[in-house]
């Protein structure tokens, strides 16, 4: 068991690089939807893409890494600490986007607008980067088993679980795809196991890499894994066939392991120093990472109203620098929300 390394820089340098990748995804998304989008230029968004959806996994990954490290909370605690906090956290960044929004179109902001963004977005009308939180929110309403789980399981027997997790959330899925008529997938269906672990193995999965220790062996094999699912995540359907939606799923099995490959060559070879000030930056920098992806595309609205796009250079170039720009833009913001007393470190 990894006691002495907990506290390592690398969870939060992994965070930072995890939203820096999931702002990369976001604008290839995006400009995937744009109009008069060259052919090329779709070819690189969709590269682009390819390369970053594994950062969907990876946050869940990061919040059970960090949730689970925790003592032993009660259920009020959980509920009342973390699916209520989360459920206000998505109503606040649903009604800011639906205001700025708003704002931007020309309108003007009332109390009674205000009031009707909050109950719109509490209603589910929220900002489409924001619908991560709804998985999180069931997770966090779950927590109280995982954490009791994780707390007290042996090391085989969260590799069980994961096992399970990985075969009925992530291959089963996969397979049924290729094969609907087989008996695997009538199994699965009828069993509707995938539907009850969905993202619980992601968060339990970070908080095992974390939590644990794993061999060579084992960490190079999940390298090689980890380097498969990004191939096939880009190639698989020229490679085995499917669609590139498919093979794209944030639940798909390559996604999934090039999540768990990254975050382990994170935490063995690519940690921070173990000089303790920087330690503590990149901790303290990783804090906010979060608060950064649910403020950038604040910045996308803005740079849109200005007739600034994105796309304003071949995408090849384009989406990673505004990536950054948008990231390092929102970081200060991201800081200055969480200096608000009592609420702030909620909201980011």
């Amino acid at each position: 068991m990894a006691r002495g390394d907990r506290n390592l820089g690398w969870p939060g340098f992994f965070r930072l690089f995890t939203v820096l990748c999931a702002v990369v995804l976001l604008l290839a998304q995006g400009g995937q939807e744009l109009a008069g989008v060259s052919a090329g230029d779709r070819q690189v968004l969709e590269v682009y893409e390819g390369l970053t959806c594994w950062t969907v996994p990876a946050l869940f990954m990061l919040w059970g890494m960090f949730a689970l490290e925790g003592g032993k909370p009660r259920v009020s605690a959980c509920l009342l600490g973390l699916a209520l906090p989360a459920f206000c956290l998505l109503v606040f960044w649903g009604a800011v986007y639906a205001a700025v929004s708003y704002l931007l179109a020309g309108g003007t902001l009332t109390p009674a607008g205000v009031w009707a963004a909050l109950v719109s977005a509490a209603k589910g009308n929220t900002y489409f980067h924001l619908w991560v939180l709804y998985p999180l929110i069931g997770l966090y309403l779950v927590h109280p088993v995982l954490h009791r789980f994780t707390a007290s399981a042996g090391r085989g027997e969260v590799r069980y679980f994961l096992g399970l997790c990985f075969l009925f959330a992530n291959l089963l899925p996969l397979w049924s795809a290729f094969f609907p008529d087989s008996v695997a997938a009538a199994q699965l269906e009828r069993l509707g196991v995938h539907l009850a672990l969905g993202w619980a193995g992601c968060y339990v999965g970070g908080w095992y890499l974390r939590h644990y220790t794993i061999g060579r062996v084992p960490e190079f094999l999940l390298y090689g894994l980890g380097a498969l699912g990004l191939v096939l995540t880009l190639m698989g359907p020229r490679l085995i066939g499917g669609t590139r939606e498919l093979w794209q799923q944030y639940t798909a099995p390559n996604v999934v392991l090039t999540a768990a490959a990254l975050c382990a060559l994170f935490r063995y070879v690519l940690g921070v120093s173990e000089e303790r000030s920087r330690r503590r930056a990149v901790n303290q920098a990783g804090v906010y990472a979060f608060g950064i992806y649910l403020f950038h595309q604040l910045w996308v609205l803005v740079f849109q109203w200005f007739g600034i796009s994105y796309l304003t250079f071949p995408a090849v170039v384009s989406i990673p620098l505004f990536a950054l720009v948008f990231f390092l833009l929102s970081l200060p913001f991201a800081w200055l929300i969480s200096l608000i007393p009592a609420v702030g470190e909620k909201l980011t």
